[in-house]
């Protein structure tokens, strides 16, 4: 089995499009941190004195009137309540004086951002290391080459695993590489603008959690990647299929929001960040008419892990299924 795996990494590397998707997959590690580097600079001078006029002028009109609009909003609130007959919130106590950070922009702090960053390079490697793995199986079978590959090795299910694994080793170098980039990057782009100061030893450590996560993601990817390879035996399917899925899912989503702890997009964000939150619209009507509101709902981690882990193994487990018993490649 080991020789087969050295073989089938060799047969890796030696793919131009590999190579390509995995050079691709560190220049959007770049474009992340392009992304933290514009999204961590301070504002100019001329934006800042704006900002700080813009402030003073609502400032002292809140002084002067202030008092006065929150009495007159209580009292079109009392009387909107009147005319209904039943209570009516307009936020009339939530009126207050206007607060400098509302008008200067603040950059957020290392702690904030890097995780975002992260997740942002997850997508972008998930995509790459997906097509590594059908590329490099589905080129194989729709070319011919794994019918003589069989000539030699018979045992199809050592094939077939010999494959996934090196797909799944072989992205793992870039995969460390593009979170290492990520993550030292964003701390030089943070450090410059004096905006690490907050990372301390828990959020270094929840980071770092992160990292493998995002590995382990990887891996998975790739062999997600190279069943679907089998499966589908041409890349472009591959490339169809996931598309397909996604934008439906999406729309489906988007009808029913209650379904979004059943979606992929959904579970890969809670793997990735330990735990998400998705939203469901909530709507009640009556005399006043229709209000809808948003309702945040958190998703477990252990949930997404499940989901994710499950969904690796029937992909990869169908694959084997369909590729042992194909009479022709």
């Amino acid at each position: 089995m080991m020789r087969l795996l050295r073989v089938e990494l060799r047969r890796l590397f030696s793919r131009r499009l590999v190579v390509l998707t995995m050079l691709g997959a560190l220049a959007a590690s770049l474009l992340v941190l392009w992304a933290a580097w514009d999204s961590s600079q301070p504002m100019s001078d001329a934006d800042l004195t704006l900002a700080e006029e813009m402030y003073e002028q609502d400032l002292a009109y809140w002084e002067e009137h202030g008092e006065e609009d929150m009495a007159q909003c209580l009292e079109d609130e009392a009387a909107e309540a009147e005319r209904l007959g039943e209570d009516v919130d307009w936020g009339c106590e939530g009126m207050t004086a206007p607060e400098r950070e509302w008008y200067v922009f603040t950059a957020s702090p290392l702690a904030e951002t890097l995780p975002s960053s992260l997740s942002a390079a997850s997508t972008f490697l998930l995509f790459a290391v997906g097509l590594v793995g059908a590329t490099f199986t589905a080129a194989e079978i729709s070319t011919g080459a794994m019918s003589t590959w069989l000539s030699f090795e018979p045992r199809r299910l050592r094939v077939y695993a010999s494959k996934l694994s090196a797909a799944a080793v072989g992205v793992v170098p870039v995969a460390v590489l593009s979170v290492a980039v990520v993550t030292a990057g964003s701390w030089l782009i943070a450090d410059h603008f004096e905006l690490a100061s907050g990372m301390g030893a828990a959020q270094w450590t929840d980071t770092a959690w992160m990292v493998l996560r995002i590995l382990g993601l990887a891996v998975m990817g790739a062999l997600v990647g190279a069943a679907l390879g089998f499966l589908l035996r041409h890349t472009a399917g591959v490339l169809g299929v996931v598309v397909v899925g996604f934008i439906a899912s999406q729309m489906l989503q988007g009808l029913v929001p209650r379904t979004a702890p059943w979606m992929p997009v959904t579970n890969v964000d809670g793997w990735v960040r330990h735990g998400t939150t998705y939203y469901t619209e909530e709507c009640t009507t009556d005399t006043g008419g229709t209000m809808c509101e948003l309702t945040e709902h958190a998703l477990a981690f252990g949930h997404s892990a499940v989901y994710v882990l499950v969904l690796t193994a029937v992909v990869v487990v169908l694959g084997a299924v369909v590729f042992r018993r194909r009479d022709a490649v």
